[in-house]
């Protein structure tokens, strides 16, 4: 178990991790004081502990107890008692007297002892020496010390997952081991002093070959080594609850595991590689809490989490065994987009792919808001073979789905909140975001296989007010990643990656057959027959039975995508024409000439150009009349007797809406229909006003009421005869054009 030593400072920073020591030293002084059988008759039983060490020991209990401690200097006393009176007398409680002892103890492998004098044997400065030279134990010391002031202190015998453990290890025999347990607080603790007082800094088995740190691939292998030890000093290991010490030490008398429910040796071997920054933030394992995991069809998941439901930072690096696993990795595999982070909230899942047969191992660090200490590690086995298994599209440094970079980015996820999509049944997928803050946005799709250029064309996004919304539409059937990327809107700084998600319309997972069944070359032939069509929707529903078998395309899909693309242009384009609506022949016109079949589609293209201009131009001249108030018409159809401009203006200008002449020849049938409303009104026919059905005749008609009049009369004699005027003869001049 870590105990200490640098922390990863990157995602590519080496780990010199402090591994706990393997054993501590007892040698000449190895006699125990009492025997257990002893310990049971003098001392209270062991039991389970109730309460946890936060309930017992304070700041108060630390800061009272180590300044006691930092004070005392052991060639001041000659007797073990006369020691640890003066480390303990005037503190209040046992806990305090404990702490003190132990924190002496600590601070000594920091001091020079004098190894020339001639000490007495087994006195205070003699058995320190001793301990300071790894001669003797620290165990030994610290029982020793709590005995001299009537505090019961026990040496208890077992198994320790210390340097010598390698995460997984099935044989677990060769890591004997020794710590101590004291009375303290109604109830027994457990203290490791060798633990809290000394690291293994540097050690290294040499069999493990870094093959992917943090998305950065990697092929790195540490030089066989027994590291260096240093001094340490680490509370986690003094009054250690029972329910985390479990998963490092394993007692030869079960009794002494402090548990309510013992483990058996068993569960001891099989419990999950926690480590001390585990439980110090608080976190959990959300998969199998064990530190074995095979794959299954190439993939292993581990999932953790903040119990605490906050997010947090973390790291991760993959070893391959390049010593105990029978093959080896290919020179030709890339090693950087195996893993994949998936976030949930205060959830992490890291989905592993193998790239190759073999053993392996995964370390996790974070949890800790100053660093990334080692949470836990994992030995993943891979005993299948992984021809078929695929790296992930990419693997983002922020991982899959929504989290602290997001949000701080001024996103914050509607709909999809987690950071995988399946989009098998849909195409289409829409993902929106709350903005919290003006950005500037981009979005990239990315394949193993399709072009950029390609992938480009089936992704968009649009901000309406604080709301982004991203449209996907995969091109054909497999495994996606999208990107989002932002900025502050007018910064001038490169965009920086906000959030991913991962998106499968199949199980790239799956064991693949390598032949085709009825029904799937019946799919493949119906996807080469449709390329005879002209039909899109039978195209269509071609391609969609075939991405139903999750069928090799071998280029017949992404020819009969092209053919359905050019046809639907094709027919858009085609409609928007014959419908004459500019906003709908707009948006066809641009598709158009956008995509990759402008060439194909120019014949069409110009003539949706031509009649774009002259929709625009009758459009603009019926700008002013759709400004006018209805008061103003109202005046017009109000009028008993009008001057003959008056009538001559409204006769043309419904002659050009298409009413038949010999239907206008009194005012008041004029009035009849200036009276009328709804789709019949006047300013909703001069709106939809279109030159298809109008006729020489007609123009010639209008022309011919309107030549006896030009613009001033008409103004002059009413603002609203004026609008009437312009519009009409402006739509005759256009028209009348050669």
């Amino acid at each position: 178990m870590g105990s200490g030593g640098s922390k990863p400072k990157s995602a590519s920073a080496k780990s010199l991790s402090a591994k706990s020591p393997k054993e501590d030293v007892l040698r000449e002084t190895e006699e125990e004081p009492i025997s257990m059988d002893d310990v049971l008759e003098e001392y209270p039983p062991p039991k389970a502990v109730m309460d946890k060490k936060r309930h017992i020991f304070t700041t108060e209990d630390k800061t009272v107890a180590d300044k006691r401690a930092s004070q005392i200097q052991v060639e001041d006393y000659q007797t073990f008692e006369a020691l640890s009176r003066a480390l303990t007398e005037g503190l209040q409680t046992d806990v305090q007297k404990v702490r003190a002892i132990f924190t002496w103890i600590g601070l000594q492998g920091s001091k020079k002892h004098n190894s020339k004098a001639q000490l007495e044997p087994m006195s205070p400065q003699h058995v320190v020496l001793l301990v300071t030279q790894r001669k003797a134990s620290y165990n030994l010391l610290f029982v020793m010390l709590c005995r001299a002031v009537k505090i019961p202190c026990v040496f208890i015998r077992g198994l320790a997952k210390s340097a010598a453990y390698e995460v997984g290890d099935r044989t677990v025999d060769n890591l004997g081991n020794s710590w101590t347990a004291v009375f303290v607080s109604a109830g027994w603790r457990f203290v490791f002093p060798l633990w809290a007082f000394s690291a293994i800094v540097g050690h290294s088995t040499g069999t493990w070959t870094l093959v992917e740190s943090d998305g950065q691939g990697a092929r790195e292998t540490a030089e066989k080594s027994s590291g260096v030890t240093v001094s340490n000093f680490n509370d986690y290991y003094f009054l250690t609850d029972p329910e985390e010490f479990i998963y490092t030490c394993f007692p030869s008398d079960s009794k002494w595991q402090l548990l309510g429910k013992p483990h058996t040796k068993q569960q001891w071997i099989d419990i999950a590689c926690c480590e001390q920054a585990y439980f110090e933030n608080h976190l959990q394992i959300t998969t199998k809490l064990e530190c074995l995991y095979t794959s299954e069809n190439g993939v292993c998941d581990i999932g953790i989490k903040k119990t605490n439901g906050e997010e947090f930072k973390h790291l991760y690096k993959l070893y391959f065994n390049h010593q105990l696993s029978t093959t080896k990795l290919s020179e030709e595999i890339q090693l950087d987009r195996y893993v994949a982070v998936m976030n949930n909230k205060s959830a992490v899942n890291f989905r592993i792919r193998f790239p190759g047969e073999g053993i392996y191992k995964m370390e996790l660090y974070g949890g800790s808001p100053t660093g990334f200490p080692l949470i836990c590690s994992f030995r993943l086995d891979c005993n299948e073979d992984v021809s078929n298994v695929k790296p992930f599209p990419c693997n983002p440094e922020a991982g899959f789905g929504p989290n602290l970079v997001t949000t701080a980015a001024g996103l914050e996820p509607e709909t999809h909140k987690t950071g995988f999509i399946n989009i098998k049944k849909s195409k289409t997928v829409n993902i929106r975001f709350n903005l919290t803050k003006q950005v500037l946005v981009q979005t990239v799709l990315v394949h193993n296989n399709i072009n950029e250029s390609v992938l480009n064309q089936h992704v968009n996004h649009k901000i309406k007010g604080q709301e982004l919304e991203v449209n996907v539409e995969v091109p054909q059937q497999g495994e996606y990643a999208l990107q989002i990327h932002t900025k502050p809107k007018g910064s001038s700084e490169p965009f920086k990656n906000t959030c991913n998600y991962l998106l499968a319309s199949e199980d790239m997972n799956k064991k693949k057959r390598f032949y085709e069944n009825a029904a799937e070359k019946k799919a493949r032939n119906g996807l080469e027959d449709c390329l005879k069509s002209n039909d899109p929707e039978a195209i269509q529903q071609a391609i969609d039975k075939f991405d139903q078998f999750d069928l090799d395309d071998k280029g017949k899909r992404h020819k009969a995508e092209r053919k359905k693309t050019f046809l639907v242009l094709q027919k858009e384009l085609k409609e928007a024409i014959a419908r004459r609506n500019v906003d709908v022949l707009e948006t066809a016109l641009e598709n158009a000439k956008s995509s990759d079949f402008s060439s194909n589609l120019q014949h069409q293209i110009s003539e949706g150009e031509q009649l774009l201009v002259e929709l625009k131009k009758l459009k603009r001249f019926a700008h002013e009349v759709l400004q006018m108030k209805q008061a103003t018409i109202s005046e017009i159809h109000t009028y008993k007797h009008p001057r003959p401009l008056a009538y001559d203006i409204m006769k043309a200008t419904y002659i050009l809406l298409g009413e038949n002449e010999n239907h206008l020849e009194e005012w008041e049938q004029i009035q009849n229909l200036m009276r009328k409303t709804g789709k019949q009104g006047l300013l909703r026919r001069v709106r939809g006003f279109d030159t298809i059905h109008v006729t020489e005749n007609i123009v010639n008609s209008a022309a011919q009421i309107l030549r006896k009049y030009d613009a001033e009369t008409a103004t002059t004699a009413s603002a609203g005869l004026g609008t009437f005027y312009n519009w009409a003869s402006n739509v005759v001049g256009d028209l009348t054009k050669t």
